[in-house]
């Protein structure tokens, strides 16, 4: 499954899926799958894999073969018909329910791949999480499998987002997130941030720099940081990105990433998955593993 975009039309599809195994944290992205649907006129298609691997290991380890009752995976399919149809009463959205069979993160990047979704929304956790798993195993394997934006619901819906904080370091990835935030989100106001440094600032300190040539050191740092904001800009004309406000901060990318999301009260953070290269075995780049960790709201992770 590592090659879905292979198979991916040469446009996305006005679909949004939404995967869910029916515990608390994937009703809370289901519920803001269908908030979107509604918002983009897309249509909502709620998916669930049923895995009758662990259903046998359940079986065997907790004794449970004499229960009697429906076959599990038709009470699966009724459970989530019946979920798929209050959520289009409840949201006005048009939803339908996909059940299918085998291993969750495969079968559902395979589902995304075939119908050409425009976005993925994934809860938190899994109905197995412990306490303190920031993400579940699932949604850290289709964060690898898929090629389209992740949203990773973490926040009760309670209304539509209204500030989105994007992330930039001036590369493709970065390019395509500001391209893609105005199209899922034209009512939220949009920040672009671009973090940047003085590279070992530390060791010419103690190499004898003084305070004046450090500050004039960061200020060449922040003059080619706004060039390189000006142009990145410049790139997204016609996108919508182009409304965005613009922020530069010193110093670690995370720790301003986080500190513009609680100053600005962003309901959503868009970041890309990739730290470094795109050739790196990593899942996800330090960056974005700090921001995923501290963030309190909502994030758009792009692959």
């Amino acid at each position: 499954m590592e090659n879905n975009a292979a198979i991916r039309p040469d446009e996305p599809a006005n679909v949004i899926v939404a995967a869910t195994d029916f515990s608390a944290a994937a009703d809370v992205a289901v519920a803001r799958a269908a908030r979107l649907a509604r918002a983009l006129d897309a249509e909502l298609i709620v998916l669930h894999v049923f895995n009758d691997g662990v259903w046998r290991t359940l079986m065997n380890v907790f004794d449970i073969g004499s229960w009697r009752g429906p076959e599990p995976a038709m009470l699966a399919r009724d459970e989530l018909s019946r979920r798929a149809a209050e959520t289009a009463a409840q949201s006005g959205a048009r939803v339908r329910a996909e059940c299918l069979t085998g291993s969750a993160a495969a079968e559902i990047a395979a589902f995304v791949a075939v119908t050409g979704a425009r976005l993925l929304v994934v809860g938190q956790r899994g109905e197995n999480a412990a306490d303190g798993v920031i993400l579940g195993s699932t949604a850290l394997k289709l964060l690898r499998r898929v090629d389209v934006p992740v949203l990773l619901a973490r926040a009760p819906v309670g209304a539509d987002y209204a500030r989105a904080l994007v992330a930039t370091d001036y590369s493709d990835c970065s390019r395509r997130l500001a391209r893609v935030v105005p199209e899922l989100l034209p009512a939220a106001h949009g920040t672009l941030i671009h973090a940047y440094a003085l590279p070992y600032e530390g060791r010419m300190r103690l190499a004898g720099a003084s305070d004046a040539e450090i500050r004039r050191l960061r200020e060449h740092a922040r003059e080619r940081a706004e060039v390189g904001m000006a142009d990145f800009v410049a790139g997204l004309s016609g996108g919508g990105a182009e409304r965005f406000e613009r922020r530069l901060a010193y110093g670690f990318p995370a720790a301003a990433i986080l500190e513009e999301a609680a100053v600005s009260r962003a309901d959503l953070v868009a970041i890309g998955r990739h730290g470094g290269s795109v050739g790196e075995e990593r899942l996800l780049g330090s960056v974005t593993q700090n921001v995923l960790h501290h963030a309190p709201c909502d994030l758009l992770l792009m692959p």
